[in-house]
């Protein structure tokens, strides 16, 4: 029986391939709406195809869309792509769903809207409300963007439209693990390069509060001052250049550690409102900070700064470890410092 049935499953897939060798694919235009209405039903929004070819890649087909369109609801043009290369998978005939062994789309041009009640719009799709094409999407294997333009216009803030340009995205799903690579350049007066990487578990976009996993953000250059019409900063901020990587890390729906590359210059900043303004010329260092059950640890590594009143800092490696507390046992901390200087400190 089960060699019957090892070579009845051989027989099929042979028989599948001859036929998408010798007759589908060398006929692909013709099925070119049927293909736009699969992949409709699929994410859950109309698409349209001008163009389709097909070839093979090894032994898997592929599919080369030419002028796609994504509809939103309203039937507009929500997302459109030049071109689009699909490397069909073998688990579509498994999971009786449309799979991908790997997605490339070509120079795609994205808006990305908050409208004045706070809700987002990638393409036209609320995030809140539409998760079909997002959770479709994790499914894949791997997908690529290449050369995107990514424009974000804030309705709720006012702020001027922003965009992104050379946009690269590199998506690599595994189950439940879902690994990705961002590159993006802003308008050179803001910031250079954007680098943004992640290692990031999760099943639903509609439960992101659920994730967990690892994050990594790049900024050669930045004006942070400048940053305040599209990001809300949690202190008065209105001068400072500077350079940053951090590292991230999130577990059980909360941030449980975080290291911070920090190289500032001509910050200028108010920490409370009942204190007075601080002129920094320079801070540079790393700052690290984890957290669990038992309590935090936060660690400074050669943490220094220059105020344009001359004060100086002197960088220092610090480290402070505090520990709850509980019925046994009392609250406990230890804290070490390499070298202390309480004058410029205090003022």
């Amino acid at each position: 029986v089960l060699t019957g049935c090892v070579l009845a499953i051989g027989f099929l897939f042979a028989v599948a391939i001859l036929g998408l060798r010798y007759w589908i694919l060398p006929n692909i235009a013709e099925y070119r709406e049927d293909i736009a209405r699969i992949v409709s039903e699929t994410t859950g929004r109309k698409v349209e195809i001008g163009y389709i070819r097909a070839n093979w890649e090894g032994l898997r087909p592929q599919l080369v869309l030419e002028q796609v369109r994504v509809l939103d609801a309203q039937g507009r043009p929500a997302l459109e792509f030049s071109r689009v290369d699909n490397t069909l998978s073998w688990l579509s005939l498994v999971t009786l769903q449309l799979r991908f062994h790997a997605l490339d789309v070509h120079r795609p041009m994205l808006e990305v809207r908050r409208d004045a009640s706070g809700a987002i719009f990638v393409g036209g799709v609320q995030l809140t409300s539409d998760s079909a094409f997002a959770n479709w999407l994790l499914r894949q294997r791997d997908v690529e963007v290449i050369d995107a333009t990514v424009a974000w216009t804030d309705e709720q803030r006012g702020a001027p439209r922003l965009e992104f340009k050379h946009v690269d995205l590199h998506l690599i799903n595994r189950g439940s693990r879902h690994r990705f690579g961002l590159h993006a350049i802003p308008p050179r007066e803001l910031a250079a390069p954007i680098d943004l990487r992640g290692d990031l578990r999760g099943d639903n976009v509609e439960a992101l509060v659920d994730w967990n996993g690892r994050m990594y953000l790049e900024l050669g250059y930045t004006d942070i001052a400048a940053w305040r019409q599209w990001v809300t900063f949690p202190v008065h901020f209105p001068r400072g250049q500077g350079a940053v990587r951090a590292w991230l890390t999130y577990s059980e729906r909360n941030l449980t550690g975080a290291t911070v590359d920090l190289r500032l210059a001509n910050v200028q900043t108010r920490l409370a409102a009942d204190l007075p303004e601080l002129d920094l010329a320079e801070l540079s260092g790393r700052m690290g900070w984890t957290s669990s059950p038992a309590g935090f640890e936060l660690v400074t590594e050669k943490l220094g700064l220059t105020t344009t009143r001359g004060l100086t800092l002197h960088p220092a490696n610090l480290r402070l470890n505090m520990i709850a507390g509980t019925n046994s046992a009392l609250a406990r901390g230890e804290f070490q410092i390499n070298a202390l200087e309480l004058e410029p400190l205090a003022a």
